[in-house]
C-alpha cells in the first residue's frame, strides 16, 4: 500500500519546490525507499535526473487528470512498486472525483497540500475566486509562500479560512523561511471596557475569535449582524452572523456567533440587530472551544450597504 499526497496550486505557485523540499526532509522520508511522482503540470522548476536518482524517485508525466484512472494507477503500481506517491496536479483543474472518493485501496489519498503565491493571492481572490476556491476547498495543508513582512496576514488568513476553515496554514518567505506577517494590529481595542466591532471589522474579529476564543473570554462587546438561524430546543438563543463569499455571490458561508439571553420571539430570521453583552468561552461537542455572547441589550439595526464579510 502506497499513501498518496496530492499537491495543488496555480502554475509556478511552488508545487515542485514543495515536493523537492519534502523529498529532502529526512524526517518525512524515514522508512520510505521508493517514491513515484505523477506530474500533470510542468512549471519553471523541474526535476533533474541526478536529483531523482539520489532520492530513488521516479516520475511519470500525464496530460490530464482524466488519464489517472484506477487502471492507470494499477499499471504504475506494478511498474514502480512505490512506497509513496506524489501527484503534482494541474492548478486549472478541479480535484477529480476519482481522487477525492474513488482511490483504490492500494493507493489511499492521505493528504492534500496546496501552495499559494502570496504576491498574486489578492489578484486571484478578486479576479479568479472560483478557480482558487477549487484549489483550496479540499486542502488539509495550505502553504502560503513568497510572503514579505509588509503583507497582511489577516487578509490572507481570512480569505482562505472563508473557503476552508479546517485547513492548517503555513506562511513562508521567498526561500522557505518562516516570516512574521503584518497581521496589522486588530482594528479595535481588545483592552477597551467595551469592544465595539464595526461592520467592516466583523470578519477580522470573527476569524480571530475562532482561532483564539480564550482571548475574548469575559470581554464586553458590541457586535452587529443578521438573525441567521434558530437553535432547536432553545427559546432564548439564536445564531447571529454575516456571510462571507466563498466562491461567488451564490456560494457563501455563515460566520456565525451564538447569542443567548434574548427574546427571540420578538425577532424573525433575516432581521439585522445590534447586540451588546459579555462573551464566554464554552467547550464544543467533539472538542475545541468557542465563544457565546450573553446579551444585555439588543436593538434593531439597519442592514449595511455591504453585507458580505471582508477580511482586510
Amino acid at each position: 500500500m502506497a499513501p498518496v499526497y496530492l499537491f495543488t496550486g496555480f502554475l509556478d505557485s511552488g508545487k515542485t519546490t514543495l515536493i523537492k523540499d519534502t523529498l529532502n526532509d529526512p524526517g518525512f522520508m524515514e522508512g520510505t525507499d521508493r517514491t513515484l511522482i505523477i506530474c500533470l503540470e510542468q512549471g519553471e522548476v523541474s526535476y533533474d535526473e541526478k536529483f531523482l536518482d539520489e532520492h530513488n524517485t521516479f516520475i511519470e508525466f500525464l496530460d490530464a487528470s482524466t488519464e489517472l484512472t484506477e487502471e492507470k494507477m494499477h499499471e504504475l503500481d506494478t511498474i514502480y512498486h512505490p512506497d509513496q506517491v506524489f501527484i503534482e496536479y494541474n492548478g486549472t483543474e478541479s480535484v477529480s472525483e476519482t481522487l477525492l472518493n474513488g482511490m483504490p485501496s492500494f493507493w489511499p489519498l492521505v493528504q492534500i497540500l496546496t501552495t499559494v503565491d502570496a504576491t498574486t493571492f489578492e489578484i486571484y481572490i478578486n479576479a479568479m475566486r472560483s478557480m482558487l476556491f477549487e484549489q483550496l476547498r479540499w486542502s488539509d495543508t495550505i502553504i502560503v509562500n513568497r510572503c514579505t513582512e509588509d503583507m497582511s496576514g489577516s487578509m490572507l488568513r481570512g480569505n482562505i479560512k472563508a473557503i476552508n476553515k479546517r485547513a492548517q496554514i503555513y506562511y513562508e518567505g521567498a526561500f522557505g523561511e518562516p516570516v512574521n506577517l503584518k497581521n496589522g494590529l486588530l482594528p479595535f481595542d481588545l483592552n477597551a471596557d467595551v469592544i465595539d466591532i464595526s461592520d467592516d471589522d466583523y470578519g477580522l474579529w470573527y476569524m480571530d475569535a475562532v482561532e483564539d476564543p480564550r482571548k475574548y473570554d469575559g470581554k464586553e462587546i458590541i457586535i452587529r449582524g443578521m438573525y441567521a438561524e434558530n437553535i432547536p430546543g432553545y427559546n432564548q438563543t439564536f445564531i447571529l452572523g454575516r456571510r462571507a463569499m466563498v466562491c461567488c455571490a451564490q456560494d457563501t458561508s455563515l460566520c456565525g456567533l451564538t447569542v443567548t439571553n434574548v427574546k427571540i420571539w420578538e425577532m424573525k430570521i433575516g432581521d439585522w440587530v445590534e447586540v451588546q453583552g459579555k462573551l464566554k468561552v464554552i467547550p464544543m461537542e467533539g472538542g475545541g472551544e468557542t465563544v457565546v455572547l450573553y446579551a444585555d441589550r439588543i436593538a434593531r439595526y439597519e442592514k449595511p450597504a455591504e453585507e458580505y464579510v471582508t477580511f482586510s
